[in-house]
């Protein structure tokens, strides 16, 4: 049975250790408190833009890392993956045509 309102965990708990506390399998806890995969690929949309908007800004990686409290590496993997899914250039012609 699935979880009636799902959100983000709030622990810090592998799900093997809250199966364990809990008394369930480890794939039941998974699916319980999973987080439905379009929010989780809507907020990581959100993150990548951010991060792409920054750097079209002229921000360092760790100026940009200050801003978002992310890792200066997690700036760059973020980068990487807004390219690879070509939400870098799809930034750039609106980031220009802002320019002045």
């Amino acid at each position: 049975m699935p979880a009636l309102e799902r959100c983000r965990r709030a622990t810090r708990k592998t799900a093997q250790e809250l199966a364990e506390e809990a008394g369930f399998s480890r794939r039941t806890v998974v699916r319980l408190i999973a987080e439905p995969r379009a929010n989780y690929e809507q907020r990581a949309r959100k993150r990548r833009a951010t991060v792409v908007e920054l750097r079209l800004q002229g921000l360092t990686y760790r100026e940009i890392a200050d801003s978002t409290g992310d890792s200066i590496g997690a700036v760059g993997r973020l980068l990487a993956d807004a390219r690879r899914h070509g939400e870098w250039t799809a930034a750039a012609p609106h980031h220009d045509s802002h320019a002045e």
